[in-house]
């Protein structure tokens, strides 16, 4: 696994943001967080009985197994249409944790409101990802990435985002004008990395199952160039950079006022 100065060198070829230490929030804005990896599809993942192995070596983590039907949107030269994937799904005691394995693909998320930091999710992932190196026996990583959504659900003129949201993000959402009429405002943003692709999307939106009008901040860190290493140590060095440039542009979109209230319980 590449050491902290290999990290760092990858986050500052990627932008100029300042160094920030992690820490630990008591009341984040966290919706959603989630790590994949994407293979050649396996043909076995699709027998249960092939599955045994995998599942005794994650079951006492994960104890929980259920199939799920995933929706896809397929699209081609011929038109359009749907189709279904089965997904396995293996859930933590406690529902905090999920592993969601496909014929392609391998999955771990956080439930958000029992999410607490970057390397409770690693260390997760590293066990089941050698577990599949182990018993599924991927051949190549053809996508990886690692998203994290944070809503700031607030009910705010759009000026008086410039109190909970760095002012350079806002643009015209800061204009007076705009304050009593703006409902929705969404900028979506691409960088290259060293290692791939950061996908920013930031702006007002409504969101959640309550309808909860708030300030969007939606990182997706990934690369599709099949990059080599699909060993435990290659994937998770390719997560720590990721990690790395997500939090440092997080913590930068923020004020201090903003930061105050997330460490407040």
């Amino acid at each position: 696994m590449g050491d902290d100065s290999d990290r760092d060198l990858r986050v500052a070829h990627f932008v100029d943001l300042p160094e920030v230490a992690h820490e630990q929030f008591a009341s984040p804005p966290l919706k959603a967080m989630l790590g994949q990896v994407r293979f050649p599809p396996i043909l076995k993942i699709a027998d249960p009985a092939s599955l045994a192995p995998f599942q005794s070596a994650i079951g006492s983590e994960f104890p929980t197994l259920t199939q799920e039907q995933q929706v896809q949107i397929l699209l081609g030269p011929a038109g359009g249409g749907t189709g279904t994937q089965k997904l396995w799904r293996f859930t933590s005691a406690d529902s905090a944790w999920s592993v969601l394995l496909a014929t392609d693909s391998l999955t771990i998320e956080a439930e958000w409101t029992q999410y607490t930091e970057y390397d409770a999710w690693r260390a997760r992932f590293e066990r089941v990802w050698q577990a599949a190196v182990d018993h599924l026996e991927p051949s190549v990583v053809l996508y990886q990435g690692l998203r994290y959504i944070d809503h700031l659900e607030r009910d705010l003129p759009g000026p008086e985002w410039a109190t909970w949201i760095n002012p350079d993000l806002l643009g015209a959402v800061r204009l007076s004008r705009f304050a009593d009429s703006l409902e929705h405002a969404l900028t979506d943003l691409r960088f290259r990395t060293d290692d791939g692709v950061l996908s920013f999307k930031h702006g007002i939106v409504v969101l959640g199952p309550n309808n909860a009008r708030g300030y969007l901040l939606d990182f997706d860190c990934f690369t599709q160039s099949a990059p080599s290493g699909i060993d435990t140590d290659s994937v998770l060095s390719r997560f720590d950079g990721f990690h790395d440039i997500i939090w440092r542009l997080f913590r930068w979109s923020l004020t201090d006022e903003a930061i105050e209230n997330f460490r407040k319980a």
